[in-house]
């Protein structure tokens, strides 16, 4: 098991060498050795001496609050970079030609990946689909001309607009535009901003597997306290893992009303809704299609950008494969 997903309210604690979860008066215990990252989805308490055993055993603690953003994390203290590396990154960053090579990368990828979504419809009959991915792939192909990080994220913004009044074509039931974030206003909104969350945690993790500084991003501005690198690397994987799975609920009928709270206007999702959609996430980014899972291709992302900024290869973005 990579990651344990908490989603109701529950204490942890520790049990000699194992992981002690109270909820709903059940108990369970997990091994340490069995996990690498625990993501808390609810309102959990904890406890120093479990805190302590997680950073022994090398375990983050993700938390994440009720309207499913995360929040911040409990690092081992094994976690330790490497100066040269940050040196290095840092070096790229101040670079504006060797950025924007990099960001050019992941824009490029994440627009192809929404194109592929789109192609796949397409030819099983979405006719209407045709013009939207031609609209996209002249937006994509304009990727070269542009200068600087502001512009080519407007741009990915005008793909990504296109690409959400699209889908009811696939599906009538996946309307929902405008997109919407803080607070979601209806079901797909809410599936999107969960979904996100949850990949943005899912990158990150796997990014602190390398020697690779989080603060430091080429797409999304660095800034004081925030883990903006994720953002960036999570782009190509939103259309493959967020949208492909609310394609795959929605037209399966698998989204239920007890999965969400309505009310005012607000979109949340309930504790039923968020075991049901972590299940398939989890479920999702760690099933192996070819020769890795998805969970696998966010750490080679990663570990390219790190080759990168070595000069040892060409950043290369993660596009799916048709």
């Amino acid at each position: 098991m990579e990651t344990l997903f908490i989603c109701g309210d529950a204490e942890l604690s520790q049990d000699d060498k194992t992981i002690l979860v109270k909820t709903a008066g059940i108990k369970k215990r997990i091994a340490i050795e069995s996990i690498h990252h625990i993501v808390l989805l609810s309102d959990d308490t904890l406890t120093t001496k479990f805190l302590s055993l997680c950073g022994t055993a090398g375990v983050r603690v993700s938390v994440f609050d009720y309207y499913g953003w995360w929040k911040g994390s409990f690092e081992p203290a094994s976690s330790v970079g490497s100066g040269e590396i940050k040196l290095r990154q840092a070096k790229l960053v101040l670079d504006t030609s060797r950025r924007m090579a990099v960001a050019k990368e992941i824009i490029s990828a994440a627009i192809s990946n929404i194109i592929e979504n789109l192609r796949y419809h397409a030819y099983r009959g979405a006719e209407l689909l045709k013009q939207p991915i031609r609209f996209i792939v002249a937006q994509k192909d304009k990727i070269p001309t542009i200068a600087d990080t502001e512009t080519l994220m407007g741009l990915e913004g005008v793909s990504r607009k296109a690409y959400y009044e699209a889908w009811p074509a696939i599906d009538l039931d996946l309307a929902f535009t405008p997109r919407v974030k803080r607070p979601p206003n209806n079901r797909i909104n809410c599936l999107l901003s969960y979904l996100n969350g949850m990949t943005y945690a899912a990158v990150r993790h796997e990014i602190a597997k390398t020697l690779l500084d989080e603060t430091l991003s080429v797409l999304n501005a660095p800034s004081s306290s925030r883990s903006s690198l994720s953002l960036d690397l999570s782009e190509p994987f939103k259309p493959i893992i967020v949208d492909r799975l609310i394609f795959k609920m929605v037209r399966k009928n698998m989204v239920c009303d007890n999965w969400f709270d309505e009310r005012d206007g607000v979109c949340l999702l309930t504790e039923a809704g968020r075991r049901a959609v972590v299940e398939q996430f989890a479920h999702h980014i760690d099933k192996v299609s070819g020769e890795r899972s998805l969970r696998s291709h966010m750490r080679q992302t990663a570990l390219s950008l790190q080759r990168h900024i070595l000069d040892i290869e060409e950043f290369d973005a993660y596009r799916v494969k048709r």
